[in-house]
Formats: C-alpha cells, sequence, structure tokens
C-alpha cells in the first residue's frame, strides 16, 4: 500500500510539474522572398578575381556577369531575432537545373551585401540588397543563388533560413 501510494504522489508531482513547463517550442517564422526572381545578369566590367595556377603564378579574370537583387525578410511568428550572418552560394545551372562542374572546374564568385540592421522585430520586416559578380566554368550567365542567413533570438537560439535566386539566361 506504501509503495503505491508513493507511486501515485510521484505520478502527480510529475504531472503538475509538467504543467509549468512551456507548452510550445520556440521556433523560427521568418519568411524570405527574393527580387527579382528570376534576376537579370549583364555583362560586368572592372571587377577582377585571382587564380593561383599549379605553378604558383597567378592568373588575374574579369568576372563575365553581375547580378542585383533584394531579399525581403518578414518574421511572422512575434519573435525578435538579430541576423548574425549571411552567406551566398553561386552554382551554374540549365533550364533552373544546377549543372556541377566536372573536371576540377570551379565557379567563381563574390558578392556585396547592404542592410539597414540587423534586427527584426517580432512580427517586423527588413531586407537586404545584394549585389553578385560571377565566372561559371560552362560560359553561360543562367545561375542558380543560394542565400543563407543566420538568425539568434533574443534568448540566444540560433537559427538559418536559405532562398534560392534563379538567375535568367
Amino acid at each position: 500500500m506504501t509503495r503505491t501510494a508513493r507511486a501515485a504522489l510521484l505520478l502527480a508531482a510529475g504531472w503538475f510539474a509538467a504543467c509549468d513547463a512551456p507548452t510550445s517550442s520556440t521556433s523560427l517564422e521568418v519568411t524570405l522572398t527574393p527580387s527579382p526572381n528570376p534576376a537579370t545578369a549583364e555583362p560586368s566590367s572592372g571587377v577582377t578575381y585571382q587564380v593561383t595556377n599549379a605553378d604558383s603564378t597567378v592568373s588575374v579574370y574579369a568576372y563575365d556577369w553581375r547580378t542585383s537583387f533584394t531579399v525581403a525578410i518578414q518574421e511572422t511568428g512575434g519573435l525578435a531575432v538579430d541576423i548574425t550572418a549571411v552567406d551566398l552560394k553561386v552554382q551554374q545551372a540549365s533550364a533552373g537545373i544546377i549543372i556541377t562542374p566536372s573536371g576540377g572546374e570551379a565557379v567563381y564568385y563574390k558578392f556585396t551585401s547592404s542592410a539597414s540592421g540587423n534586427h527584426v522585430a517580432a512580427n517586423g520586416s527588413a531586407s537586404m540588397g545584394f549585389t553578385v559578380w560571377y565566372d561559371l566554368p560552362n560560359q553561360q550567365r543562367e545561375a542558380l543563388i543560394t542565400v543563407t542567413l543566420a538568425f539568434k533570438d533574443d534568448d540566444d537560439y540560433a537559427y538559418s533560413e536559405s532562398v534560392q535566386v534563379k538567375v535568367a539566361p
């Protein structure tokens, strides 16, 4: 009888303690929307990159293409966040399909971004502008750009969200 009473008491205590626990998990609810999408590429001029050759010499090349777009950031979960990092990756594509370079060829790119700040208020919005210069092994302009933003909320939880931008041929 004593064991049963103790078990019931422990079970009830655990149940009441669970009632004080938060019922919803913290999760990021951010929507990233690129504009325009697809973006348009235009010939680039005056911006270069360097490649170290097998014999340790350095060759300088001009980027073939440049594109610009904006990513709108909308927080919809009622949780203010700070943008802590920005990453961008360019991949060559054909008809919207990623084409992985072969034979040791590489995609070369660089980007700049601009924003009015790094804080997005709860249920608020922000935007970031991007300019991307790139050179693709297939000598074409069609690409797929993936933008990844890292966020941190007031409780120091970290999140990331990505969006893809097509660059039309």
